[in-house]
């Protein structure tokens, strides 16, 4: 335990997308930056630093006594791979100071190949308990990132129960959903968040529509807004607390952010943590300074997050955007000059909450559709006079240069933004700059890359470069489809319920496996002898993805209990949640007790992933359900590759095919969401929320299914296929997944996700 070690001093870890942003930080005060990986990091930037900037950056720090990590935090797609080998090849000899990492098979890959580099992992790995960061620790990962949702009393109990090195975010932008859980911005868009490609659907204006309705939106509107947009974290006033709670790190959101940004934050938080220290009579001067630093960083609305439990209900203001910057203000009039030119101008009439001037980057958001667009002012207008300045409470004439007239969706309702944009492009070359222009940073070695992606059983070409289904499935007909390996001619059908009623409902395929949620309901059920289906189907008992840290008792009883009254089969929603099912050894039983099986929202977009969890003992898992096609089938060849030889166990790898799986989960169950559930996009698409167990989780009316592809997916490898009823009537599920398997009759609307494109 913990409790007698002393807590270290906290380190203040800065953001940074520009090496003028790396540079203002370390100025600023920073012990530590961090920044991203070229091409592998959950920021979509402008431009990815080069690795020559990476290795200037390291020399940098390491000169002065500070510190840098890299971010290589996005889910890794199997085509991707090699492209990761060479990253970490490079990082190897470069040496930061720790990668950032959310992806269990760059994990393996770390500790195969590269067994110098330090891990951390990242918030996107949901981290929220004392049992999961021990295990992360047992994993090989040197300090943990936690998830945002936690309080202070629950950082406190982690660290009182666990020895790993915690991090946590104290200022800067906040998701609605869980971090790593969100998959409404993928599903709905092809841009995963887990990618850094996120399109913030939480930022956007949703309507409620009226109870009973199956409308859209032009049936909604009341006590409609920006339901899911979160204020800004600002944890600057309770650095006491978070210190007392053992936090060895304090990171500030903004890879994406200004040099301005990063300067001012940066400084505020010196200045606060200074403070803690400083004479009684200079902490509140100094902590006001901090305040107004922050004052000046053009972010959003502050408040604490979830720090202090019970404040929840000021984390979401409805009636604000969520945009970050300066609110100019509220457009009451679009004017668009007649005639046909296809650029034609337009002129938004402001009434302006602050001064603008001619030559400001302003950003016009959309209401109705959430689009934003940026742009510079050139045309400012006052009683028809072009002005170069106005001052707060005029009305003005804008004009909207550079947007086009078709994009301005009408009845027009927006807000206009000034953005920070300073420093971004400076053109002073930094001395940083100019050492990694002269950087000679060694390339991996080509036979050295070979060698390694042989031992992972994957082709140092490109044999996953295939676009079809069918095409990827051509090659497959050894390996794992070979009879040897006993691997069925067709899938097992797995059922996912959340009421045991669901499970006597006829269904179009014969059900193997019931997967049942465990609840106080459902475990009462259980207890009652019944551990399998009707029919003797046996039952898979399964966990969410979030536990917390105080139900943690509760859910250790449950899945004792059910293992006394002869459970057998579970699924995991966290690999954190396998140390629930450990021996005395920390190894799972090796007496073919138990079959552990891992859902989808374990995150599996690779072979290497696989890999891991295979090596942790699991019967089975579910693969991404964002991937693409071509991801699926890539990954699914080489695994099956590396569980070929005679001898190895396999690890049967699962696929959710029908369903509402949630968009988002959180643990926010805001006021506003109080009596309401069915709400629409601008776009008219139609999602409701749900509480269930420790979540809020949003879902889609229109249903998510592979249904159509069920045939290719055997021939892919899928060894099961799960149709999921615990959203919905189960009966009229039942009915779609007949009217889609069948492809007859008047089909019900569905989409599939990527899977049928590509997965940014």
């Amino acid at each position: 335990m913990s409790t007698s070690v002393p807590v270290p001093a906290m380190e203040l870890l800065a953001p940074a997308g520009t090496i003028s942003a790396f540079e203002a930080a370390l100025e600023a005060g920073a012990d530590a930056v961090y920044v991203g990986a070229p091409g592998l990091n959950a920021r979509a930037l402008a431009r990815d630093f080069t690795l020559a900037e990476i290795a200037a950056m390291t020399g940098h720090a390491h000169e002065r006594n500070k510190k840098l990590y890299v971010a290589m935090n996005s889910l890794v797609k199997e085509d991707e791979i090699p492209l990761a080998l060479e990253t970490l090849a490079v990082l190897d000899g470069i040496g930061p100071d720790a990668l950032i990492i959310q992806d269990l098979g760059l994990l393996l890959l770390v500790r195969r190949f590269f067994p110098r580099l330090q891990v951390h992992a990242s918030t996107l790995m949901t981290v929220n308990h004392a049992m999961a960061a021990d295990y992360f620790g047992a994993l090989g990962f040197s300090r943990i990132v936690l998830a945002r949702e936690l309080s202070l009393d629950e950082i406190r109990a982690i660290h009182r129960q666990s020895d790993m090195e915690l991090e946590i975010f104290i200022h800067g932008a906040m998701c609605f959903s869980y971090s790593g859980l969100c998959r409404f911005s993928s599903l709905h868009g092809g841009k995963s968040s887990l990618r850094g490609q996120c399109v913030q659907p939480c930022r956007r204006r949703y309507d409620w529509l009226p109870s009973g309705k199956r409308a859209g939106a032009g049936q909604g509107g009341k006590g409609g807004g920006y339901l899911f947009s979160m204020n800004d974290l600002s944890g600057i006033d309770h650095l006491a607390g978070v210190r007392a709670a053992g936090v060895v790190s304090l990171k500030i959101e903004g890879r994406l952010r200004s040099v301005a940004y990063v300067r001012s934050t940066v400084g505020a938080y010196r200045l606060a943590l200074d403070a803690l220290d400083a004479p009684v009579d200079r902490r509140a001067g100094m902590l006001a300074e901090a305040h107004r630093l922050l004052d000046a960083s053009m972010g959003r609305k502050r408040a604490s997050g979830f720090l202090l439990a019970g404040q929840e209900d000021r984390l979401i203001v409805p009636r604000l955007s969520g945009s970050t910057g300066e609110v100019i203000g509220r457009v009451v009039r679009l004017e668009i000059a007649a005639g046909q030119r296809v650029d034609r101008a337009a002129t938004a009439q402001v009434v302006l909450q602050a001064p603008v001037r001619v030559g400001d980057r302003l950003r016009l958001y959309q209401e109705r559709t959430g689009d934003r667009t940026s742009f510079t002012l050139r045309s400012l207008t006052l009683k028809g006079k072009q002005v170069a300045e106005a001052e707060a409470g005029l009305t003005v004439g804008i004009g909207l240069a550079g947007i086009e007239v078709k994009h301005l969706r009408q009845p027009f309702a927006g807000i206009l933004f000034r953005v920070d944009v300073s420093g971004r492009d400076e053109k002073k070359r930094s001395a940083v700059a100019r050492a990694a222009e002269r950087m000679i940073v060694p390339l991996p070695d080509p036979a050295a890359l070979a060698h390694r992606l042989a031992d992972l059983d994957m082709e140092p070409a490109t044999d996953q470069s295939s676009s079809t289904g069918q095409q990827a499935g051509g090659g497959r007909r050894t390996g794992r489809g070979a009879p040897q390996h006993g691997r069925p001619t067709s899938p097992e059908w797995w059922l996912k319920v959340a009421t045991p009623e669901a499970m006597t409902l006829r269904y179009p395929f014969k059900v193997a496996r019931v997967l049942v949620e465990l609840t106080e309901e459902t475990l009462a059920w259980g207890l009652h002898g019944r551990q399998r289906k009707p029919g003797g189907v046996p039952l898979v008992w399964t966990l969410p993805p979030v536990l917390h840290q105080e139900r943690l008792p509760w859910y250790r009883e449950a899945v004792a209990q059910l293992r006394r009254q002869g459970a057998r089969c579970f699924q995991i929603g966290h690999i954190g949640q396998i140390a629930l099912f450990v021996d005395g050894t920390g190894q799972l039983p090796a007496d073919g007790g138990l079959e552990l099986y891992g859902d989808f929202t374990c995150n599996i977009l690779n072979s290497a992933a696989l890999r891991l969890y295979a090596a942790r003992g699991l019967a089975g898992v579910q693969f991404s359900l964002e991937t693409d096609r071509a991801t699926l089938a890539a990954a699914l060849a080489h695994f099956s590759r590396s569980v070929s030889a005679p001898g190895t166990m396999r690890m049967k790898v699962g696929l959710t095919v029908h369903g509402r799986p949630p968009l988002f989960t959180a643990r926010l169950d805001a006021p506003h969401f109080q009596g309401q559930r069915s709400f629409a996009s601008p776009r008219g698409e139609r999602f409701y929320l749900d509480r269930r167990g420790e979540a809020v989780s949003v879902h889609s009316h229109t249903v998510f299914s592979l249904l159509p592809h069920a045939d290719e997916l055997v021939r892919l490898g899928i060894d099961y296929l799960v149709v999921d009823v615990s959203h919905g009537q189960p009966k009229r599920i039942a009915a779609e997944v007949t009217a889609l398997l069948s492809g007859r009759g008047e089909l019900p609307p569905s989409f599939s996700g990527n899977y049928a494109g590509i997965l940014s």
